[in-house]
This record gives structure tokens, C-alpha cells and sequence, in this order.
């Protein structure tokens, strides 16, 4: 199993017990066989790009998030930090972009 079908596994067990599906719930949500959600969690199956889309639809999240590292230590709180730090510098960067154009 490579890094990539491991982190997608993960993230798609994580995602769907967070919303307290099933695998029998997720696969009737995307149309498929419930043992083809188990196989593609424990990493046997990789889905095709279709099927990702509509993993990620059922479960809410965008696609690119079923491939991401550290989902699971983030709380709320963490991701309203990021968020704040994030804003934080592109705000320094829009102002420091304004007064080297107003110094020019």
C-alpha cells in the first residue's frame, strides 16, 4: 500500500465516522458495495477519480481533504488559530505590499 492510498483510507474511515455513517450508509450515499468502502479503507482498493468525488460529496468535505496529513488533531479551536494567523500575515502582506507601491 503506498502513503497515498494509506492517507486516503484513513481519512475516509475518519470522515465517515465523524458523520456517523456507516460503511452500508456510505456506500448506498455514493452507489456502490458496502465491502468496496471496507476494501478501499483498509487500503486493498484505490478508487477512481469518479469515485473519490463522490466519496468526498457524501461526505462533505472536498477532495483534496481525503488525501491530507494530520486531520485528526485538529480541533476547532486549532483551525480558528491557523485561520486567525493566516489572516493575520496576509493582512502585514497587503500592507507592506501598499507602501512599497506608494514609496515607488
Amino acid at each position: 500500500m503506498t502513503k497515498l492510498q494509506k492517507q486516503l483510507a484513513e481519512n475516509i474511515r475518519f470522515y465517515r465516522k465523524k458523520k456517523g455513517m456507516t460503511q452500508e450508509n456510505l456506500a448506498e450515499k455514493v452507489g456502490t458495495a458496502t465491502n468496496y468502502i471496507g476494501t478501499i479503507e483498509i487500503g486493498k482498493k484505490f478508487p477512481s477519480p469518479k469515485m473519490i468525488e463522490r466519496i468526498a460529496c457524501a461526505l462533505e468535505v472536498d477532495e483534496l481533504s481525503l488525501f491530507s496529513e494530520n486531520i485528526y488533531n485538529l480541533t476547532n479551536e486549532d483551525v480558528k488559530k491557523i485561520e486567525s494567523n493566516l489572516i493575520e500575515k496576509l493582512a502585514q502582506t497587503i500592507e507592506d505590499t501598499f507602501k512599497d507601491i506608494i514609496k515607488m
